[in-house]
This record gives structure tokens, sequence and C-alpha cells, in this order.
């Protein structure tokens, strides 16, 4: 007896298939983490101050001091949330950009419309291995088409999108799908 197997659909060396998702790092919010800590301390240390005496016990100096701890904690959230809520995605079809915490967007770019990959960064921070990896769609462009901010190992991202854009198969196995 011989079994046959329905055909599928898609044969499975056409699907998409996920490759990597990066985080932007967290040393690309440090200001934030270091603005929203000391914010949060001063207000904890006039807090103190007017427990012990050392300000007048008034609605004003507790409302700022509460105030300042609040305004810390919700800078320290937002950041921890903005860096959680954005995806970097690689498939083998696409890269992509996911951002948003209650309104998910995402942005893609398939590996034929790639035309330049740009790693950028400051000095400071290309020393601890983080950057940005830009990249274009057309040559002439001023602004990429999408931003991978502050990933680690930009150039090795970058190597790894270069390589699938450079070993796109033919015919392209996403030509089914609408591109807007």
């Amino acid at each position: 007896m011989t079994e046959t197997s329905p055909e599928e659909p898609f044969p499975a060396e056409s699907r998409e298939r996920l490759v990597s998702i990066f985080y932007p790092k967290r040393a690309s919010f440090i200001f934030y983490y270091v603005f929203g800590t000391v914010v949060f301390i001063v207000g904890m240390g006039f807090m103190t101050v007017t427990s012990y005496g050392g300000l007048p016990r008034d609605l004003v100096s507790w409302s700022l001091s509460a105030g300042a701890m609040i305004f810390g904690i919700i800078l320290v959230a937002w950041a921890e949330s903005r860096r959680w809520f954005t995806l970097y995605i690689i498939t083998t079809w696409n890269v992509r950009v996911r951002t948003g915490v209650f309104s998910r967007k995402t942005k893609r770019v398939f590996y034929d419309e790639i035309a330049m990959l740009h790693c950028s960064g400051p000095p400071d921070e290309r020393k601890v291995g983080m950057g940005d990896v830009e990249i274009y769609t057309s040559v002439d462009d001023e602004k990429p088409a999408l931003v991978f901010d502050g990933v680690h190992n930009p150039d090795g991202v970058r190597e790894i999108i270069n390589r699938f854009a450079q070993t796109i198969p033919d015919p392209l196995p996403w030509a089914h799908l609408d591109r807007s």
C-alpha cells in the first residue's frame, strides 16, 4: 500500500521563517534611566528632609517631592516600555521594525527592495558594540526606509541582512504578497 499525501499549498522551502529578533540595548536609553533615577532620588531626599523638619511641612514641599518621585518612576518605566515594545525582526523574506504598546505598527522591507545597508552611530556607542543599521530602498534616498536603532553588533546584523539580500531566490517566494 502506498500512501499519497495531499499537495501542500506552499512548499516548505518557500515559507517565511523567523531568523532573529533584536531589541534595542538598554544603553541606548541610558539618559532616561539616569535622569529618571536622579529625579526620583532628589524627590526622595526632599521628602526625607521635610519629614525630619529640615523644610517646612506644607502642601507645596510635599507635592513637589512626591511629584519628582512619580516623574522619575514614570520616566524610567517609559524608557523600559519603549525598549520592550520595539522589535527588530529578520525573516527569510524581509526585515521588519515593530513598534508600539497599544497600537502595534509594523514597517517592512523585502530583500529585493534593499539598495544599500549602512551602519552608523557615535564613536562611544561603537566602542561598546552598539550602533544603528540603516536600510535604504534607493541609493539616492537621504532618509533610510528602516532603522534598527541601538542594536548590539550592528556590523553583524548588517552582514546577516546583506547575505539574505544577495541570495534572493528566483522566482520570489513572496511574490504573491501585497507590498502595500
